[in-house]
């Protein structure tokens, strides 16, 4: 008797762990990879897309781009339930290139989110140009149900400050508001996409803010450290406060190592560097305030 109840113990815990998982609608990495190169195939084929080194020339030409601003979310949300706020407004940006190497096309994901209802998007600026292992290179913007959309053209750019607004011919999309007033020491959480790992949501806190002088430059620039987790592919996330307002984008790491020449590697810490979301405000017109999204997608 008490062997048949430890077996219906087991088969219950076990049916209840495989209904939570398939509650969570697990993330098919290479499915959705394939996904999205099979749809990049089909719009070069059909010449809908913009070279990345046409995109790279348009970074460098003085532009603002006309967006409206969203009002800013007020009300705290659950950690769980603010990534399925965001989730809508996340997207993956992603070279479609020719490789130089192997002659084969490949998707080299990294992320964004969408800035407004019409297709436009926003991402960090060294996300756009072509490498060097790049024969043919296209940047296109993708959901995470693998619909693709291609970048059309430049709206508006900082290169010193690694941002860029992009359009793309997608409607009916779900932008974040921004905030440009974060705090140090506030609850902050990335939506990215590391390693092609897709849909990635880690939480931490700003850490601080901080000023890089760079030679020649007018002024320091100013960016932000936080403590959410993100890795390379994570360039452009969105990082948001409590409330699901943008406060940062995802833009680099970088190592400490105490001892470079000790193996394994001595790593102390990895410092998370983001930029403002003030960096990109300072790229945009200001239209008439809109909704955050549309009914019944808030």
């Amino acid at each position: 008797m008490f062997a048949a109840i430890r077996s219906w113990r087991r088969w219950w815990v076990a049916g209840a762990l495989v209904a939570a998982v398939a509650a969570q609608t697990p993330v098919d990495d290479e499915a959705l990879e394939q996904r999205c190169r099979a749809a990049c195939d089909r719009l070069r084929e059909a010449g809908q897309l913009v070279s990345s080194a046409e995109l790279a020339v348009q970074l460098a030409r003085p532009a603002r781009a006309e967006v409206p601003l969203l009002e800013l979310r007020r009300e705290p949300l659950a950690v769980a339930d603010l990534r399925d706020r965001i989730a809508p407004s996340a997207c993956i940006v992603g070279q479609y290139y020719l490789c130089a190497e192997c002659d084969q096309w490949h998707f080299d994901a990294a992320s964004g989110f969408w800035l407004a209802r019409d297709g436009v998007v926003a991402t960090c600026a060294h996300v756009v140009p072509p490498e060097a292992t790049m024969r043919e290179a296209y940047v296109v913007v993708a959901d995470l149900a693998g619909e693709v959309w291609p970048v059309q053209r430049v709206l508006a750019a900082h290169v010193g400050a690694d941002v860029v607004v992009l359009q793309t011919p997608a409607r009916e999309r779900t932008p974040l508001p921004l905030r440009p007033d974060v705090r140090d020491g506030e609850p902050v959480h990335c939506l990215s996409h590391p390693d092609h790992r897709f849909g990635f949501f880690s939480t931490g806190v700003v850490a601080r803010h901080w000023l890089e002088r760079e030679p020649g430059a007018a002024a320091p620039r100013p960016w932000l450290h936080v403590t959410c987790d993100f890795a390379r592919g994570s360039s452009g996330g969105p990082i948001v406060d409590a409330s699901g307002n943008l406060v940062g984008i995802a833009q680099a790491t970088t190592t400490v190592v105490y001892d470079e020449a000790a193996e394994p590697i001595d790593t102390q810490m990895v410092f998370k560097t983001a930029v403002p979301a003030a960096a990109l405000r300072t790229l945009l017109v200001p239209l008439p305030p809109a909704s955050a999204a549309p009914e019944g997608q808030r």
